[in-house]
């Protein structure tokens, strides 16, 4: 189950962070879900599935 959270993090870590996730295609939520998950040594869950318009532009580029 999910529920919400409101925490605080420096300016400079959030600002990090931001353009991780930009970079990365993924979410703030994700990435600290994922992250922690690793820390309490659970299995890493799979990748989540990329957005329609992002698979045809992969699909795309590979088929030129």
């Amino acid at each position: 189950m999910k529920k919400r959270y409101n925490f605080t993090l420096d300016e400079d870590v959030m600002d990090w962070l931001k353009l991780h996730v930009r970079e990365n295609r993924t979410t703030c939520s994700a990435f600290i879900n994922q992250m922690l998950g690793k820390l309490r040594g659970g299995k890493p869950k799979l990748k989540s599935v990329p957005t329609k318009s992002y698979r045809w532009t992969t699909w795309y580029l590979f088929n030129l």
